[in-house]
């Protein structure tokens, strides 16, 4: 019988737990919480989505990503525009500043990537990434 400790689902979650430390301090570094970062990043892929498009994406409700963006705003990291054709919808934006922000975040999960894939051949990399998405798949059926 495998305890609790010894399982691979608990091996799986230490490892998003440093993984989560790793990013978290990082961004801290650039004064980002990752509700910030995620957001930063969804707005530079999308650029002039809207408040619903990143709640959905967060999965958090909209009043939490109202309070998100304003901080964003206030610190000129992003900002809106009213479109000629609706006036009750606001597309939201990056600044340049935004725009070097969101690329220090992409290089802090490009280096999270690496320090996954270090001491790793190719074969186990892609073997890897095989047997997680399987895992990830069992969780999608139900």
């Amino acid at each position: 019988m495998i305890s609790n400790r010894d399982g691979l689902a608990e091996k799986v979650y230490l490892l998003g737990m440093q993984q989560q430390k790793y990013v978290v301090v990082r961004l801290k570094m650039l004064q980002l919480n990752s509700l910030q970062a995620r957001s930063l990043s969804y707005i530079f892929l999308h650029p002039g989505t809207i408040q619903r498009e990143i709640a959905d994406y967060l999965g958090k409700k909209q009043a939490t990503v109202t309070n998100v963006l304003k901080g964003l705003e206030e610190r000129k990291l992003v900002y809106r525009e009213i479109p000629k054709d609706n006036e009750r919808q606001k597309n939201i934006f990056l600044t340049a500043e935004g725009e070097q922000l969101v690329a220090q975040v992409n290089l802090i999960f490009e280096q999270l990537d690496q320090k996954v894939r270090n001491g790793l051949t190719k074969e186990e990399q892609e073997q890897l990434e095989i047997n997680l998405t399987k895992a990830q798949k069992n969780f999608e059926a139900n």
